[in-house]
This record gives structure tokens, C-alpha cells and sequence, in this order.
């Protein structure tokens, strides 16, 4: 008799809870905008928007308790509760919140002017750590004056050469420009401006390796090599380059390289290697 009474007191006090309009009302940071559907237990729950911004969907019962009084930013990080209006993040000033979430974390979005004069969506995540500092008018200026010092011919960056050559990454078969193909042998390639050139196949590893840093002995370091030639030249005789222009051309004839520049006093090639069982000839 006890246990049914307890059980009807219960199910009054759950009755009420699901029936009273909490519409308005403050829990913590969280204030109650409207109901939402009942959660898949039957419980109600209400909409509710965070002092950082976010909307969240609270069930009653811990609005009520206590249980809940925030969306959660509180855990997660105090950029969320911060009012960033009027702030400056770099090149962006931050201007109000927008109604949606960013993409990571679930923190709110700020719509931020950048200097330049357009408007973009920030998390506010990302312009408190500084991931983020403009529209990204920065990042295309920082990438426009890099490549103004970068020396390109036929489609060739010097500087990534030369980065290139001192990384000793390798992938997942063992070394830079190598396959494993599913007989267990290795095909080696490289490439060079906007061309891949097969140099074989290679039932043992250490052959393909040889094959391949033979091709860049000749296309890779033989174009830092020649490009700092003529940079030489260059320097000496003003008048010289601008009526010849760097070149490095690279064409594949009969299983070996043809490589012919000007960078020295008369057009030429260079030297032939012997890359695995190819001649790399001139």
C-alpha cells in the first residue's frame, strides 16, 4: 500500500514537472525559449539557449534538479562564455553571434570583418587560439609573396627541390617514389614539372632505390645544379639573361633522359648516368 502510494506521489510529481511551462525561466546560464519533443523515454524536454549563445534541447527534470545548467561550454572551454563583440583577432574584429555551430567542438560562431572589408563566419574557438586571423586574405598574400621568391621553369620549383632532397621520408613501400606491386617487385618513377616518367621495375629494393636516386641525380640535382649556374651567369652579365631566359627541358626517348639547358655558355646537355638498367643519355 505504502509502495503504491509512493509510486502515485512519483508519477504526480513527474506529471507536474512535464506539464509546468517553463517558458522564460532561468537555470544557470540557460534560459527556457520553448518545449521541444519528448526525449524516446516519454520525457519532456525544452529548448533552451546558453549565455555563450548555443541552443540546446534540456529534458525538465534536470533543469529542475539542478543537473543541468549550462549547454555544456562550461566543460568544454571558457572562449564560449566569453562576449567577443568589438574584440580583434588579427586582421578580424568580431561582430555578433550567429545562430548555428561551428564545426568543431560545437562552439558558437562569430560573423567577424576582416580588414580587407569581407565578412566571415569564425568559431570562436578558432579566433581565440588564433587558427584563424582574417578571411583569409592573409594566408593568399603570404602564399603570393612566397612564391614571388620562389624560382619556377617549366612548371619546376627550385625551392621544393631542394626541400625535397632533405626529407628521408619515404612511403609505404621504403623510399620516396617506389610502389610495391602485388608480385612483390617495386616500380620506381619520378617526377619533374608536370611529368611522371616510369623508370622499371625491380624485383630486389635496393635496385629500384638506385634507379630511382639516379633519376634525381639527374633531374633533381641536375636542375638545382644548373639553375644556380645560370644564376651565376646571370649576375655577371645582366644583359645576357634577360635575352635568355633559364630553361631545363626534359623529354624521355627510348627508355632514357634527354635533359638540355642553357645554363652554361652554349646550350648543352647534361652528362648521361646510368640510372638501374637505363642510360640516361644527352
Amino acid at each position: 500500500m505504502d509502495d503504491a502510494g509512493g509510486e502515485s506521489a512519483a508519477g504526480k510529481r513527474d506529471e507536474d514537472m512535464v506539464l509546468a511551462d517553463l517558458t522564460g525561466q532561468r537555470f544557470g546560464k540557460l534560459t527556457v525559449l520553448r518545449r521541444a519533443e519528448n526525449d524516446n523515454t516519454g520525457k519532456a524536454q525544452w529548448t533552451c539557449r546558453c549565455d555563450c549563445g548555443r541552443l540546446c534541447v534540456v529534458r525538465a527534470y534536470k533543469l529542475k534538479n539542478g543537473q543541468t545548467r549550462s549547454c555544456g561550454c562550461e566543460r568544454k572551454g571558457g572562449y564560449n562564455r566569453r562576449d567577443l563583440t568589438g574584440r580583434r583577432f588579427g586582421r578580424l574584429t568580431a561582430l555578433c553571434p550567429v545562430e548555428k555551430s561551428g564545426q568543431s567542438g560545437g562552439g558558437l560562431v562569430w560573423r567577424c570583418r576582416c580588414d580587407c572589408g569581407a565578412e566571415a563566419e569564425v568559431s570562436a574557438a578558432r579566433l581565440v587560439s588564433g587558427r584563424t586571423r582574417s578571411c583569409g586574405c592573409l594566408n593568399r598574400e603570404q602564399m603570393s609573396r612566397m612564391h614571388q621568391h620562389m624560382h619556377y621553369s617549366d612548371n619546376t620549383c627550385l625551392e621544393r627541390l631542394i626541400r625535397a632532397q632533405k626529407e628521408q621520408g619515404g612511403n609505404k613501400a621504403g623510399f620516396r617514389g617506389l610502389f610495391r606491386m602485388k608480385d612483390g617487385r617495386y616500380r620506381a618513377t619520378i617526377g619533374f614539372g608536370k611529368a611522371r616518367y616510369y623508370l622499371g621495375s625491380y624485383r630486389d629494393f635496393d635496385e629500384a632505390v638506385k634507379a630511382r636516386q639516379a633519376a634525381e641525380e639527374t633531374l633533381h640535382q641536375g636542375y638545382i645544379d644548373a639553375r644556380a649556374a645560370y644564376d651565376r651567369r646571370a649576375e655577371a652579365d645582366p644583359a645576357w639573361a634577360e635575352e635568355n631566359p633559364f630553361f631545363f627541358h626534359v623529354e624521355r626517348r627510348n627508355g632514357a633522359f634527354d635533359v638540355r639547358t642553357n645554363a652554361w655558355h652554349k646550350p648543352s646537355a647534361l652528362p648521361g648516368r646510368t640510372c638501374g638498367r637505363e642510360r640516361l643519355r644527352a
